[in-house]
């Protein structure tokens, strides 16, 4: 019996011993030059509200630790999220679509919206704002992107609000 309450003391010990009051290293290296495509396939399109936020972080990431550091960022629509950029859906998703815009001229943002979604949606190109380039395929385009250097990041959306402790 003395040996099992030893070996679970033991055990325990070794557990702890893990855990430290140190914090965990922050690492706020940022490159100096960097290109980023931000693949948009969201399952709603009330969704891209979240996504920006992606985008949003990113740059403010840059201005707070490389305000010197150079990027280009763009978008690959190719899901149901492309309904945000029908000029009949702006006052729905204006807040989104203004935000978007602004991106563009301010960051130089390009933005890339599949043509074979847009038919699927319904759509007709002359249907979308003036502010976005249709290309033949998202998934093409995505490719193309990243033959010219650009980092794929996959924006998949959470509420985090639901997981806050």
């Amino acid at each position: 019996m003395k040996k099992l309450v030893f070996l679970l003391m033991g055990l325990l010990l070794i557990s702890l011993s893990g855990y430290s009051e140190e914090k965990p290293n922050f690492d706020s290296k940022l490159p100096d030059k960097i290109k980023a495509v931000f693949d948009w396939t969201l399952e709603d399109p009330k969704d891209s509200e979240m996504a920006i936020n992606f985008i949003s972080n990113f740059i403010k990431a840059f201005d707070e630790f490389n305000p010197m550091g150079e990027y280009s960022l763009a978008i690959v629509s190719h899901g149901p999220e492309a309904l945000i950029f029908s000029k009949k859906n702006y006052e729905k998703y204006k807040n989104v679509v203004d935000r978007l815009n602004s991106m563009t001229k301010s960051y130089n943002l390009k933005i890339y919206v599949c043509r074979n979604t847009i038919i699927a949606l319904g759509l007709k190109e002359e249907d979308l704002q003036p502010f976005i380039a249709i290309v033949p395929a998202g998934v093409v385009q995505l490719a193309k992107l990243q033959e010219e250097g650009y980092r794929l990041i996959p924006t998949v959306v959470h509420d985090l609000k639901k997981f806050r402790q």
